[in-house]
């Protein structure tokens, strides 16, 4: 029974080798991208959810801190929007809807132009409880939720960006 399981698998794993499939988090392409993420200084962003993507983007892009000499600038615009989408039959919302939007642009310090740029989105929902430490505590948790996501997403993107690039 061992012997089937290990040429099904063996069997499974061969067509993946042929298709071009390659890991973006592996080998030492792992280090050239990181290498390059390791370049990118953040700007600031405004409001207190930027500054909590901000702070985000700098752990999973400069894990080692600020970079000395950077060769890209990443710059992230943050909007959030909050939409009431439960009712009572009051008309009173207990549920709502938190999306957070960041559209974000990399540019190379050397030419100045931008050499990647996207639109990133995380959707997140709450309860809107009678007490408002409870409301207050539950939207805290939905925009930290969101930020990270969003974090998350953008690190992606410019990691499979610099795969591409083949550095």
């Amino acid at each position: 029974m061992s012997w089937f399981r290990v040429v099904f698998v063996v069997g499974l794993l061969v067509p993946l080798g042929a298709c071009g499939f390659r890991p973006l988090y592996g080998g030492a392409e792992n280090i050239a991208i990181n290498q390059q993420l390791a370049h990118i200084q953040i700007t600031t962003i405004e409001d207190r959810i930027g500054q909590q993507v901000h702070n985000l983007l700098l752990d999973r892009l400069n894990p080692d801190g600020r970079p000395r000499k950077p060769l890209y600038t990443l710059n992230v615009r943050t909007v959030v929007n909050t939409e009431e989408i439960g009712l009572k039959f009051t008309e009173e919302a207990t549920r709502a809807r938190l999306t957070l939007r960041a559209n974000y642009f990399l540019t190379e310090d050397g030419s100045g132009s931008i050499i990647a740029e996207g639109t990133v989105r995380s959707v997140n929902s709450y309860n809107i409880s009678e007490s408002e430490f409870a409301r207050v505590t539950s939207e805290a948790d939905a925009k930290n939720r969101a930020a990270r996501e969003v974090s998350d997403e953008i690190k992606t993107r410019l990691s499979l960006y610099f795969s591409q690039q083949g550095t």
